[in-house]
């Protein structure tokens, strides 16, 4: 994903945040942020360009349902 994305002074909970620089797969657009969750390393957190939670993806890039409908539930956004 290194084509794809740039890395950002930003750490959130212990992870660097990244951010698109264009579409990656399906469900990463140009612009969304995104981090590798600290806590169990098994999937991305995505944001769009203002903080708000878009999906958790599988590091397949496959969605993760379960974490994906939590993180809406909780209104998890970007700090």
């Amino acid at each position: 994903m290194n084509d794809g994305s740039r890395g950002t002074p930003r750490i959130y909970k212990g992870s660097r945040i990244f951010v698109a620089t264009k579409d990656v797969g399906e469900k990463i657009c140009t612009g969304d942020q995104f981090y590798i969750d600290s806590a169990h390393m098994n999937h991305l957190e995505v944001f769009d360009n203002k903080g708000r939670i878009r999906a958790a993806l599988n590091l397949d890039g496959s969605v993760n349902e379960v974490k994906t409908v939590r993180a809406i539930k909780e209104g998890r956004r970007l700090k």
